[in-house]
C-alpha cells in the first residue's frame, strides 16, 4: 500500500526562510522574555520548535514550568533510538482516546490519548511511536501522579518519538501517565482514520470514516507503543455530528447530545494489540441488520439499498453461524467481544480487516446477490467472512510475537474457517477443496527456483516481512496446518489448539513450544517445522519397491523438485532435507501378479530426514506401495512401478483409497510427467479409470481441470496434437449417459457438488472448443443486456461471457 506523505497544512509547507520571517514577526518584547526564560532553562521548548529541521512535523507546544525541548536532527539516532524495535522492558495498560469530528466534511480531526503503563526495569530513553501527524503536542508524562521534566527527540526513519528526563538520569521502575494531544489527516487512503466514499440509491454523495490499522498504522491516528506484544485496555470516546452513527470494538454506555454533537463512550476493551483498535462513524441513514437470537449479537452494516434488498443475509448467516462452532471448538468464549458489528465498505483497498468486535470488508466482498452470483462466489464470500471471525480467537485473542509469526495466525484460520461450514453446509466439502484451491496450484508455483520460504530470515523491517505474506505463504502454510492436523490426527490437534489458547489468553505466544508440545509424541516439532518453513520449494520422494528372497525392499530417497530442468539451480542447496512425515499403505501380491489381495495390512510410518533410508517387510511380497496417505504432506511422490497397479485397485475396491488419495494420485502424475520423470500415460490412465467409475466428485474433476488448462496453453500451438488432446478431456466429461445438455440444465435439487462440477466441465468444454458448447455460449452471450440480471444459470453464464469474449476474438 502506498504511503501517503502528503500533509494539508500550510505550516508544514512554509520554507526555512517563512519560519524565521514568522519569528522575526514577533513583539520583541516576547524575544527577549523567551532568551531570558531559555537561559533559566524554563521555555526552551517554545523557542525551538519553530528551528527544528524541515522534516519534522509542526509540534504545537503546551507551555508549562516543567518541560524543555532539544533540536538534534530527527534522521539522526541515538542510542535505543537505532534500534527498529521497541524496548521490551514495560508494560502498558489502558489506553484512553478521545476524538472531536465536527461534521463530515472535515478533512481533520482533533484527538487526545492518555497512556497508562509501567516500567519494569529503569531506562535512559522512553521511546514510542506516532507517524505523519498534522499537529502534535508536547507530551505530558507524570510518575505516580508527579509531572516529570522532559527532553523530546523525534527520530523520524522509525517513527519514534523519545523522551528523556531534564537531568539525563534514568527513568526509574514505576507507573506511568503520558498525555498528548494531536491532529490527524483523514485523507490518507484506506489507512490509519480514513475518509470512505459511496453513493447510495439516489446517487447522492455520502462519507464515513473508518480505520485500518495493521500492520503499523494505528500510530497515524494516535501516539502509542504500537508493536503487537505491547497490548492493553481501551477506552474510547467520540464526539461526532448528531446525524452520525459511531461505532468500536465494544458495545456503547453512554451516548448525550451536547451542542448538536454525540458523545459516544463504549465500554473498555480487553487487552488488544494496538492493530486491532477500531472505531468507525457513519451517517445515521447506513443500513443495519442484526441477528437478535444470538450471544453476541452480530450486525451487518452497509448501504441501505442492500440490506433492504437482503444482500447481507449470507454474511450474516456465516457469521452467526462460524462464532458458534469457533467457540464450541476452542473451549473458549472470553475470546469474543460482546457484540459483533460487520462493516461493508464500499472502496475499502484490502478484501477485510479482522479489529476484534467490528470487522470491516470491502462491500464486493460480503454482499451476496444469489442472481448474479454463482456458487463458487458464493463459498468463497463464506469463506472470507468465517475466516475473519476466526481470528478473534487466532490474531486478536492470541497475537504474535512480532510479523513475521502474522502469517501462523492467517493460515491457521484460513484452515480451520472450513471446518465452520462441515455442518450446515456439509456438501459444500470446504476442507476438501483445500487441496484444490490452494495445495495444488501453489505447488505449482513453488516448483520454481525462485520462489521465496515462508519465513525469509534476512526479511527484517515490516514492509520486508509483510511484502512476503503473498499467495504462496497463505496457500503453502494452510497446506502444513492441513500437514500437521493430519499428522497427530483432528482431536489431539484441536486439543492442542485449545491448550495454546488457555496459555497465551490476551497475550502474545511462543510457536516454537506449540510444535514441540504438538509433535511430541513424534519427533523435534520445532526443527521439523522449520525444515519446511524456512526453506522454499518441496521435496520428491522416489520410492523403489523390489521384492528380495520373498520380502518387499523400499528404498526412500529425497531430492529437491523443480518443474524443469531448464532452470538454473545453481543457487539452491542440492543437499537440503525436510523432514518428511511419511504414512504408506502396501497391497498386492507380486508372485501372483495380483494388485488387489491382501491391500491394507501392512502400513508404514515414519519420518524421512535423510537423503534416503531402505525398509524391509519380512515374508511378504507386495506389487505396490501408496505413500502420502489422504495427500497430506507437501510431496511429490514417485513410483517405481506403473500407476496401473493403482488403477486395478480403483476399478475393483472404488472406495478404498480416499478421495485425497485419488487427488494425490492424479497431481503427482501430472508434475511427473510435466518435468519428463514419467510417461503422460500414465496421468491418462489414472483419469480414464475414475472416469469408468463415472467421476463425479468436484475435487477430482477440478485438479484434472487445473493441468489440462496448463497443458493446454503449450498444446494450443501444437495443431498436429491439438484435436486428440481436446477429444481426450470431451470424451472424459460426455460420457456416463452425460450429455451437454445436462450440465446446461441445473434442477433444484442439483446439490452444490453437482452445480460446481457443471459449470466447470462446461467451462472445460468451451477450452475444448466443443462446438455445442461454443455455440450455446454464443447464443446465451446475446441475452445479457436484458438477462444478465435474472437467476437464469449464473453458474454457467460466467463461462459464456469468458468464451465467447475468446471465441468471437479467435474469428478475427
Amino acid at each position: 500500500m502506498a504511503k501517503n506523505n502528503s500533509i494539508p497544512n500550510t505550516e508544514l509547507d512554509e520554507s526555512s526562510n517563512g519560519r524565521c520571517s514568522s519569528l522575526r514577526r514577533l513583539p520583541k518584547s516576547w524575544i527577549i522574555c523567551g532568551i531570558i526564560f531559555y537561559c533559566a532553562s524554563l521555555l526552551t521548548v517554545g523557542l525551538l520548535a519553530g528551528l527544528l529541521p524541515r522534516r519534522t512535523q509542526y509540534i504545537t507546544i503546551i507551555e508549562t514550568q516543567t518541560s524543555t525541548t532539544t533540536t538534534q536532527d530527527p534522521t539522526e539516532c541515538i542510542e535505543d533510538e537505532c534500534n527498529s524495535r521497541l524496548l521490551s522492558d514495560l508494560n502498558v495498560n489502558n489506553y484512553e482516546l478521545e476524538y472531536v469530528y465536527h461534521d463530515l466534511k472535515q478533512t481533520t480531526m482533533e484527538g487526545q490519548v492518555t497512556i497508562d503503563f509501567n516500567l519494569r526495569k529503569p531506562i535512559k530513553q522512553l521511546i514510542y511511536h506516532a507517524k505523519e501527524m498534522i499537529q502534535l503536542e508536547e507530551p505530558v508524562l507524570f510518575e505516580n501522579g508527579m509531572q516529570h521534566s522532559i527532553l523530546i527527540k523525534k527520530y523520524l526513519p522509525h517513527d519514534y518519538i523519545s523522551l528523556r528526563l531534564l537531568n539525563n538520569s534514568l527513568f526509574p521502575m514505576n507507573r506511568y501517565t503520558l498525555i498528548q494531544k494531536f491532529v490527524i489527516n483523514l485523507n490518507n487512503p484506506s489507512i490509519g482514520f480514513y475518509q470512505s466514499f459511496f453513493k447510495d440509491k439516489n446517487q447522492a454523495n455520502g462519507t464515513l470514516l473508518a480505520t485500518k490499522f495493521r500492520a503499523t498504522e494505528a500510530r497515524r491516528v494516535f501516539p502509542c507503543f504500537d508493536e503487537p506484544h505491547l497490548k492493553a485496555r481501551f477506552n474510547i470516546h467520540i464526539i461526532h455530528p448528531q446525524n452520525t452513527i459511531a461505532l468500536a470494538n465494544f458495545p456503547i454506555i453512554n451516548q448525550t447530545i451536547e451542542n448538536n454533537l454525540r458523545h459516544t463512550t463504549f465500554a473498555e476493551t480487553f487487552r488488544m494489540s494496538t492493530y486491532v483498535v477500531s472505531w468507525s462513524i457513519l451517517p445515521d441513514t447506513y443500513g443495519k441488520f442484526s441477528d437478535n437470537d444470538n450471544s453476541p449479537m452480530v450486525t451487518i452494516w452497509a448501504r441501505p439499498e442492500l440490506t433492504e434488498k437482503n444482500h447481507t443475509t449470507l454474511a450474516l448467516d456465516i457469521a452467526s453461524n462460524a462464532i458458534p462452532f469457533y467457540k464450541n471448538y476452542f473451549n473458549v468464549t472470553e475470546a469474543i467481544p460482546p457484540k459483533k458489528d460487520i462493516l461493508a465498505i464500499y472502496d475499502m483497498a484490502t478484501t477485510a480487516m479482522e479489529s476484534s468486535g467490528l470487522i470491516s470488508f470491502r462491500e464486493e466482498r460480503i454482499v451476496y446477490d444469489e442472481k448474479i452470483a454463482t456458487t463458487l462466489q458464493k463459498q468463497q464470500f463464506a469463506d472470507i467472512v468465517a475466516h475473519e471471525i476466526g481470528h478473534s480467537w487466532f490474531g486478536n485473542y492470541v497475537t504474535c510475537k512480532w510479523w513475521n509469526d502474522l502469517w501462523f495466525s492467517e493460515v491457521m484460520v484460513s484452515w480451520l474457517c472450513r471446518k465452520t461450514f462441515a455442518e450446515k453446509y456439509s456438501d459444500w466439502n470446504m476442507e476438501l477443496q483445500i487441496l484444490t484451491d490452494d495445495t495444488i496450484p501453489i505447488m505449482w508455483n513453488d516448483a520454481k527456483p525462485y520462489t521465496h520460504p515462508i519465513i525469509v530470515e534476512n526479511a527484517v523491517s515490516v514492509p520486508q516481512i509483510l511484502s512476503y505474506l503473498d499467495g504462496l505463504t497463505y496457500s503453502k502454510g494452510i497446506s502444513l496446518m492441513r500437514m500437521l492436523e493430519k499428522i497427530v490426527g483432528a482431536e489431539n490437534f484441536r486439543h492442542n489448539l485449545q491448550e495454546y489458547l488457555k496459555l497465551n489468553a490476551f497475550n502474545v505466544a511462543d510457536l516454537n513450544l506449540f510444535y514441540d508440545t504438538l509433535l511430541s509424541n513424534r519427533t523435534n516439532g520445532k526443527e521439523f517445522m522449520k525444515s519446511w518453513l524456512n526453506e522454499m520449494n518441496y521435496p520428491l520422494v522416489n520410492i523403489d519397491l523390489n521384492i528380495e528372497n520373498n520380502s518387499t525392499k523400499l528404498t526412500f530417497t529425497q531430492s529437491r523438485f523443480i518443474l524443469s530442468d531448464i532452470f538454473n539451480i545453481s543457487h539452491l542447496n542440492k543437499d537440503y532435507r525436510w523432514k518428511i512425515n511419511l504414512e504408506c499403505i502396501l497391497g498386492g501380491n507380486h508372485n501372483s501378479d495380483s494388485d488387489i489381495i491382501d491391500i491394507g495390512n501392512d502400513q508404514i510410518n515414519f519420518i524421512l530426514d535423510d537423503e534416503q533410508k531402505i525398509q524391509i517387510i519380512s515374508d511378504k511380497s507386495y506389487s505396490w506401495i501408496k505413500c502420502n496417505r489422504d495427500f497430506q504432506s507437501f510431496h511429490v511422490t514417485k513410483y517405481s512401478f506403473s500407476s496401473q497397479r493403482f488403477t486395478s485397485v480403483f476399478e475393483a475396491q472404488p472406495t478404498f483409497f480416499s478421495n485425497e488419495d485419488k487427488i494425490n494420485l492424479i497431481q503427482d502424475t501430472f508434475l511427473l510427467a510435466y518435468k519428463g520423470l514419467i510417461d503422460y500415460h500414465e496421468s491418462l490412465r489414472i483419469i480414464k479409470s475414475l472416469g469408468k467409475l463415472n467421476m463425479t466428485e468436484y475435487v477430482h474433476w477440478k485438479t484434472f481441470q487445473y493441468h489440462w488448462d496448463i497443458l493446454a496453453d503449450l498444446i494450443d500451438y501444437l495443431p498436429d496434437t491439438l484435436t486428440k488432446f481436446q477429444n481426450f478431456a470431451i470424451q472424459q466429461i460426455l460420457s456416463n449417459d452425460v450429455t451437454l445438455e445436462n450440465i446446461l440444465t441445473l434442477h433444484l435439487n442439483d446439490n452444490h457438488n453437482t452445480k460446481l462440477v457443471k459449470s466447470l466441465q462446461f467451462a472445460l468444454l468451451c477450452r475444448m472448443n466443443h462446438r455445442g458448447a461454443i455455440e450455446n455460449a454464443s447464443l446465451l452471450f446475446q441475452s445479457i443486456p436484458k438477462e444478465y440480471f435474472n437467476n437464469d444459470n449464473v453458474d454457467i453464464k460466467q463461462e459464456f461471457f469468458i468464451d465467447v469474449v475468446l471465441n468471437l476474438c479467435l474469428c478475427f
